[in-house]
């Protein structure tokens, strides 16, 4: 579905005395269609980084992406454009990507309207398919974005991304603003949707437990490289990295073999 190859991002740093910050450092592996994979590090590893230069928010400094076999690495914006209704990005904050004096209506059928995939009416009926899977009612078409709670928000973002037919969503953080309670109750959502609709995952978290939880294999993120990529069960019970370890002791006190 999408492979990175060797790709790497530098930032500069300062304003008199600028300094080079490598972000993400020759990173490569691939995602197939309908697969999760959990990228976990600590805040600062470059986890945000490489997905916006995966869906080509960024630029790419080296390196190459492929799309569904496609090199999207050197695309233009208008080339993108049409390329944002296959590949969506969930971000951390859920009541930022919602305009304050918009209603839910008006923000779910918007994305149609802007890639003019459908009239209006046709969008708003689109809308409705995609709001059962995400678990809200119709009401909630006409209420504001501070009239809801912060796991509706979120469930009417994830269902945003559903109505241009995505095939890969960038999950990052997605659900930790969330009470813990509304986290589970997100989390199960995104399962089901991923099944119905054949979607494939990029899933970022700092919460290695919950990587584990929703993921078939999880990469380990370090100071912008890659350390660790294997499948979910071998590195929550047979870490090789010594970050690794450090993060599934850290994190989930599990008993390491050996």
């Amino acid at each position: 579905m999408i492979r990175v190859e060797r790709v790497s991002k530098t930032f500069k740093t300062g304003w008199l005395r600028q300094q080079t910050y490598e972000a993400v450092k020759h990173v490569s592996f691939s995602i197939g269609r309908g697969e999760t994979l959990g990228l976990i590090g600590e805040s600062g590893c470059g986890k945000s980084t490489l997905s916006r230069l995966m869906v080509k928010l960024l630029p790419v400094d080296e390196g190459h992406i492929f799309f569904e076999s496609t090199d999207i690495t050197h695309y233009t914006m208008r080339q993108m454009f049409s390329l944002r209704t296959r590949m969506q990005i969930i971000f951390q904050h859920p009541d930022s990507a919602l305009h304050p004096r918009q209603t839910m209506l008006q923000s779910l059928v918007e994305p149609l309207l802007l890639h003019k995939i459908m009239d209006k009416e046709q969008a708003v009926e689109r809308v409705k398919e995609v709001l059962e899977p995400v678990g809200l009612t119709h009401d909630i078409l006409s209420r504001y974005p501070h009239q809801v709670s912060g796991g509706q928000i979120q469930r009417v973002v994830i269902a945003r991304a559903l109505t241009l037919n995505p095939r890969f969503i960038v999950l990052d953080e997605p659900t930790s603003m969330l009470d813990v309670s509304v986290q589970a109750q997100v989390i199960e959502v995104l399962k089901t949707i991923q099944q119905q609709f054949d979607l494939t995952y990029l899933f970022i978290s700092h919460d290695l437990d919950l990587v584990a939880h929703v993921s078939d294999r999880i990469a380990v993120m370090h100071k912008g490289e890659i350390v660790e990529l294997d499948q979910s069960e071998k590195v929550m019970s047979d870490p090789a990295h010594p970050y690794s370890q450090k993060l599934v002791h850290a994190f989930c006190g599990y008993q390491l073999n050996g």
